[in-house]
């Protein structure tokens, strides 16, 4: 993801306690971060939700 690119929401973990939603809106990206994979889900549709963005499957977990 990139400043620049077209909006996109993304979720990654970012570390062993927790993960990332990364938004991109507009040419400008922003972090929000949460200690449940739960709750940054329901983040991130919310935010494709607001942007007209298509759904997408829960992100994979690296350390599962």
């Amino acid at each position: 993801m990139v400043t620049g690119e077209p909006n996109d929401v993304r979720v990654e973990r970012a570390d062993r306690r927790q993960w990332a939603v990364l938004v991109a809106e507009d040419g400008t990206v922003t972090q929000h971060l949460f200690e449940a994979q739960d709750a940054a889900e329901d983040f991130a549709d919310s935010e494709r939700t607001r942007l007209g963005l298509p759904a997408r499957p829960p992100a994979e977990d690296p350390l599962a």
